[in-house]
C-alpha cells in the first residue's frame, strides 16, 4: 500500500486531491479527499480510461496518459503522467496564464492549440464531463509552441453512456461542450470575441 503522507499536493477538487507520485516525479496520483466515501469520479475516471485503453488508444498527446491505480492509505489511486515546464515546475492552468502572464499565450498560439485540442478529443472521440479552465494547463518547452493540456474532466458522466461506444454520438457531445466552453472563455476574457467567432468558423464552418 502506497503512502502519501508526505508527499507534495499539487492540486485539489471538491471530490479529490492530487499528489506528485513519490515513487516517479513525472507523474501524479488521483485519491479521495474523504476515503471513507471513496471517489465517483475516481471510480467513473477509472472504468472510463481503461475503456480507452482496451480500445486501443495509445496518443496521449493532449491528455496526460493514463497508468492505472495504485492502493493507497487514502484509498484508491489513479496514476497519471504529470504534465511539467521544461524547467520541472507544474504545468499552470490556463486560466492563471492568460491573466497573469498572457504575453506567454499570444492570441494566435491560444486559437491553434484550442483548435487542435478539440480535433484531438473529436477523432478519438474522448467525452470531456467538465471543459473548463481550471481542468485545462499550459505546458511552455523550449524551441516549441505552448501546448495545451486537459488534464481532468474526461469521462462520460450519464447514467446510460451510450456516446461512449458510439463514435456520431460522443462527437456531437464533444462539440457541444467544447463550443460551450469557448463561450465561457469569451466571457472570462481570455478570447476575444474576434477570436472566438474565427474559431467557431475554423472548427464548424459557422
Amino acid at each position: 500500500m502506497l503512502e502519501l503522507e508526505n508527499a507534495r499536493v499539487i492540486g485539489m477538487g471538491n471530490d479529490r486531491r492530487v499528489y506528485q507520485d513519490p515513487r516517479d516525479p513525472r507523474r501524479c496520483i488521483k485519491v479521495p479527499r474523504y476515503p471513507d466515501k471513496g471517489s465517483r469520479q475516481n471510480q467513473r475516471e477509472q472504468r472510463y480510461f481503461e475503456g480507452l485503453v482496451r480500445r486501443g488508444v495509445h496518443d496521449w498527446s493532449y491528455v496526460p496518459a493514463y497508468h492505472g491505480s495504485v492502493a493507497t492509505r487514502e484509498g484508491l489511486g489513479l496514476v497519471f503522467d504529470l504534465i511539467l515546464d521544461d524547467d520541472g515546475t507544474t504545468s499552470r492552468r490556463l486560466r492563471e496564464v492568460c491573466h497573469e502572464t498572457p504575453e506567454r499565450v499570444g492570441e494566435e498560439a491560444l486559437m491553434d492549440e484550442l483548435a487542435n485540442l478539440y480535433r484531438y478529443l473529436d477523432k478519438r472521440w474522448l467525452i470531456p464531463s467538465d471543459l473548463n479552465d481550471r481542468n485545462i494547463v499550459v505546458q511552455f518547452r523550449e524551441h516549441q509552441s505552448p501546448r495545451l493540456w486537459l488534464i481532468d474532466g474526461i469521462s462520460n458522466p450519464d447514467f446510460i453512456p451510450l456516446a461512449t461506444g458510439i463514435a456520431w454520438l460522443a462527437r456531437r457531445k464533444i462539440a457541444r461542450r467544447y463550443r460551450h466552453f469557448l463561450k465561457k472563455l469569451m466571457k472570462g476574457g481570455m478570447l476575444t470575441a474576434d477570436a472566438h467567432a474565427r474559431l467557431e468558423r475554423r472548427l464548424w464552418g459557422d
